[in-house]
Formats: structure tokens, sequence, C-alpha cells
């Protein structure tokens, strides 16, 4: 501090000084000049001063920068005593747009005394506890009849013991006794690249209108895991492995792409050697999921329940050409328009136009040949024909002797000699069907092979 421009005070310092030095009283008070009464006033000051210099001082400027304009203020003042039941948050709503941040209004209620009410005043009636000597008896039941809800047991102790208790305490007690396992934690999966895993599954719930027995239409469809489009769907009948094999088929076309993987249920549709040959020809990995564990489809299962709210209620009766008939727009809206939380508000087709690899075309045109595999080894007899389904199964009597390959296709079961298909019987799996349904009786009394036309195999 400057001292010079004030003799007087710095005259006053010095005395200080030389007694805060461990100097005698006397001697400074003969030395400078002054009573001791004046030495010792002079210290308390200087002490004092010292003091209130060495205290903290506050950060920042005395006054904060973004501090609230006072009409603001008062603004929220006025709200905060008319509801004063509401919280910061609530109170955030009816400021608008220019609201201030939630602890801003909680620390505008601690400044001006205005405490937040709770909407309902504390009870009066002291709470109810149960003695220990209650609580040791439910104990007891609990472990005998373990397997009897909370309301049996609270039944039982008021019905033979005479002991008021709510069923909620007994359910209480007994979470504390057996706790309940925790939640499982669903990891969430999803692939990195379109067309990597297609989901398949069948939607049963379409029941048709005007048709005895009622009829029920199926929903097939396979979903990309990456980008949650629809790359098939479609309504049938009666579906079977054929359907799910020619709907791959259309959807590997339609997209020029094979994808890696595929993943279906355990259902009749989805299980098959044909279908695992199919898939192993092109490389593609199947995939079944586990047995009552619909999760592992979980995306398609959500998306089912997306089809039924936003296309099926739609319509006060479900015919099926009508339902069959609509049903492109409405994918079309799923793929293109719809956003999906998923991919923040975005389209499937964003994630779908961004594959660039293509599957060969000479491949693409033959992918039915692919769904073949080597049932037997027959040489044809003199007659031309063979037994199937303990009928006779007439080919050609002109390859007798032949030795011949059977294979089952989609188109049915295929007879070829020296790699060539030379005839087929359609329906093949129909007739399958019936025989190990035991509906013998519904089968032909013969099965007649017609010559083949197709294009070989690749």
């Amino acid at each position: 501090m400057d001292t010079s421009a004030d003799p007087k005070a710095d005259h006053r310092l010095q005395a200080v000084r030389a007694l805060l030095r461990g100097e005698r009283v006397t001697d400074v008070a003969r030395a400078f000049g002054m009573a001791r009464s004046d030495l010792y006033k002079f210290r308390t000051r200087a002490l004092n001063a010292m003091r209130e210099a060495l205290k903290d001082q506050p950060r920042g400027p005395k006054r904060a920068a973004n501090r609230l304009r006072e009409e603001k203020e008062q603004r929220v003042v006025a709200l905060c005593a008319r509801y004063p039941t509401m919280s910061s948050y609530q109170l955030i709503h009816r400021l608008g747009q220019d609201a201030p941040n939630p602890r801003t209004i909680q620390r505008i209620r601690a400044r001006r005394g205005l405490p937040r009410v709770p909407k309902r005043a504390p009870t009066l009636i002291p709470a109810r506890r149960l003695s220990k000597r209650v609580i040791r008896r439910v104990q007891q039941l609990i472990k005998q009849k373990p397997h009897l809800g909370p309301e049996r047991l609270a039944w039982d102790l008021q019905n033979g013991e005479h002991l008021q208790i709510s069923p909620s305490s007994i359910k209480r007690l007994k979470r504390a006794m057996y706790p309940p396992d925790p939640p499982h934690v669903w990891r969430f999966y999803e692939r990195h690249h379109p067309h990597s895993l297609w989901h398949g599954d069948l939607m049963e719930k379409v029941g048709l209108t005007g048709t005895l027995p009622v009829q029920t239409a199926h929903q097939l469809t396979l979903l990309d895991d990456y980008s949650r489009a629809y790359v098939f769907c479609d309504l049938f009948l009666e579906p079977n492995l054929r359907t799910t094999i020619q709907a791959l088929i259309a959807a590997m076309r339609q997209w020029q792409v094979i994808p890696k993987a595929v993943v279906f249920d355990n259902g009749p549709e989805f299980k098959g050697k044909l279908l695992s040959v199919f898939c192993d020809h092109l490389g593609i990995r199947l995939i079944h999921t586990s047995v009552r564990h619909p999760q592992t489809n979980g995306k398609l299962e959500r998306a089912f329940r997306d089809d039924m709210k936003d296309f099926y209620k739609l319509y006060d009766e479900w015919h099926f050409e009508q339902l069959r008939y609509d049903l492109p727009s409405y994918i079309h809206y799923r793929n293109y328009i719809r956003g999906h939380k998923a991919l923040g508000g975005k389209p499937a087709i964003t994630r779908l136009r961004e594959q660039d690899r293509m599957a060969l075309p000479w491949v693409l045109e033959r992918l039915e040949r692919y769904a073949q595999y080597k049932m037997a080894r027959k040489v044809i007899p003199p007659e031309g024909c063979m037994r199937l389904f303990g009928r006779a199964a007439y080919i050609d009597a002109s390859l007798a002797g032949t030795e011949v390959m059977i294979y089952e296709t989609l188109e049915g079961l295929e007879v070829q000699r020296d790699g060539q298909p030379i005839a087929l019987l359609r329906g093949y799996r129909r007739w399958r069907h019936l025989y190990w349904g035991h509906k013998v009786s519904k089968l032909p009394s013969a099965f007649y092979f017609e010559p083949y036309n197709g294009t070989n195999c690749p």
C-alpha cells in the first residue's frame, strides 16, 4: 500500500510494525511520541484490516453476465407463486420457448423463499408396522407353502389365526425371502452391410372373411437385417418348403444379390433337405432359431406388429385378392417412405442403396437348378416303371434296363440320365405329404412322369 502521500499514516504504520516486532510498548511510545492507548488502538485497526484482506473473495464479476432480466425473473416468480405444486420442469412448459434452465428456476425459488408444496398433505395417521412375531409367522408360512400366492396366504392367516395382514405385505416379505431372477439383458445386434442377413417368417393372423371353414392367409416375409427393408413379402394360402425357396429366388433376382445368411424358425416351411441343399449350393448360411425363442427373429416379429396396425387393420373385411392386390403399395411405403427409429428416421431404402456388389447374371438365371439333391440310383425295369408310395410310377418303356438318377427339385421328382433330365413327376411334395400323413387313399392309383423340357443343370 502506498503511504508516501500521507506522512501521518506512515508514522503510525511504523509504530505498529515496531510494536508487532515485539518491542516494548513504553519504548515505542517514547520513540514515536504516542500514547500507549493510541498504540493499542492502531494495532487493533491494523489486525482487523489484515484479517479482512486475507478472507476468500468470490470469483468472477459481482453480477453474473447471464443473469435473468428483472421482468423475466418476475414472471418466473409469479408462476412459482401461482403453481406451488409444479416442478421446475413443469413450469418450463408454462413459460414457453424463452424459459430458463430448470436449475435456474430452482435457484430463484430458493432465493425468493418460494418452496415447492406437495400435492397431497402429509397423513396424520401413523404407519401401521407389523410386529416381529407376525413377520416370523408369515415367513414360516411362506416356507411351508411356497406355492401359494399372497392372497391365499393372507386368507389363511385371517381365517385360521385371525391375523390381519394385506396381500401386498406378504408379497414384499416373499420377495425379500425369494428374490426374483434378474431380468434378461438382451444384446442388440445388427449386421453392418445390406443383404448380409435375411430374416424369414410367416405371419399367420390374417383370417379371411367369408370363407367356411375360415381360411388363413399367411404373409411370408424376408427382412434385411441391416436396412429393415422387406426384400420379399406376399400372401399365400398354403405355404410350404417350395414356397420359401421360390420367395428366396424372387428376392435374389429383384435385388440382384445372394445373401450371406438367412435365419428362419423351426416350422415345416423352413426346414427340409431341399432348402438346405439350395443354400449350400449358393454358399448361404442357413440358420434356425432356438426352439421357443422368438427373440432371435425379433426384428421381423416387431415388423409384423406394425404390419397388422398399419395395413391389415385398415380394412373392415379381409379378402385374399384385395389384400394381395394392395400389399405391394404398402411394401413400397414401408421401404421408401416410412422412417425407422434405428435408422435415425430415414427409410430403409437409404441403406439398401449402399449395396455395390451384385451377383453374376448367369447364376441368377439358373437359381432353380440349385434346388435339387440326389435321392436314389435306379435301373429301369422292363415295364418302364418303378414303385413310389406303394404305387406304380411309369417313366418310359424305352428306358428299360437304363441306369438313371432320381433327384428332387423345385418342380417335382426328376429323372436324369448322364446328367441330363429326361422325365419329371410334378407335385411330388404334395404326394409325399399325403403319404406320410396317412392319407394313402387320396393318392392316385398310378403316377405318370412327363418328358422334361427344362434347361440343363449348370
